[in-house]
């Protein structure tokens, strides 16, 4: 019963993210959360978890992506399910950056940089392999990692601007709510990674990926100008 309370009170501290995550990443991530609050277990050992398990996933990529293609989509979804962890661990048992009288960046830091430098090695390691198996495979590579580090770079930049400022949801139609459902499924690059990297297809991920992040890059871009803030 203990157990069961503390997994309904750790879901409270999910995010809305895209239905992929919030179906199948999220449960597990909350199940794993509540068997280990009440231990010395920190969100710092968390992200350190999803560290490795992204670390891993890279040097099986390195030495042979066909072969380990399964235990490399598992270390993956693992690594984004410690991902989710972390943040939900430290809101539940209130502590570093939100503690409630000293609170800390250290930890939010390490989460926040390890994410966007890892899912960038990732897609870097996947765009060697892609070089050494297809002919084009340097210009889709090169394509792909750019313009997925320039929506990262826009991403972070544009959330910096409008930190502090209001941003009301409550007039957005059905349609629109509906759009930033497909926006989050997108968004969603550990998708792509269960997708093509099972179906021996890195060419693809790199021709439909950037596709996508360009797209809605541009979408971005048109909507802040057009935008009161």
């Amino acid at each position: 019963m203990a157990l069961l309370n503390r997994y309904k009170e750790i879901s409270l501290y999910r995010k809305d993210l895209d239905i992929v995550t919030n179906i199948i990443h999220y449960p597990i991530a909350s199940f794993v959360c509540a068997v280990i609050s009440p231990s010395f277990i920190t969100p710092n050992m968390v992200t350190l978890l999803a560290i490795v398990s992204e670390l891993s996933a890279i040097w099986l990529i390195s030495i042979n992506l066909v072969e380990y293609k399964i235990l490399i989509v598992l270390l993956l979804q693992l690594g984004w399910i410690f991902d989710l962890m972390d943040g939900m661990l430290a809101r539940f048992k209130k502590i570093g950056f939100y503690h409630s009288t000293n609170p800390s960046l250290k930890g939010y830091y390490w989460d926040a940089v390890s994410d966007h430098i890892l899912r960038l090695g990732v897609l870097t390691s996947l765009g060697i392999h892609l070089v050494q198996q297809d002919e084009y495979g340097l210009y889709y590579a090169f394509g792909g990692v750019m313009i997925y580090a320039m929506t990262q770079v826009e991403h972070i930049i544009r959330d910096y601007i409008l930190k502090g400022v209001e941003v009301h949801q409550s007039s957005k139609g059905k349609g629109t709510k509906k759009l930033d459902v497909i926006i989050k499924l997108f968004n969603n690059i550990y998708l792509f990674y269960f997708i093509f990297i099972l179906s021996n297809r890195i060419d693809l991920l790199f021709i439909v990926l950037p596709t996508i992040q360009a797209f809605l890059l541009i979408k971005r871009v048109f909507q802040f100008s057009s935008s009161d803030y």
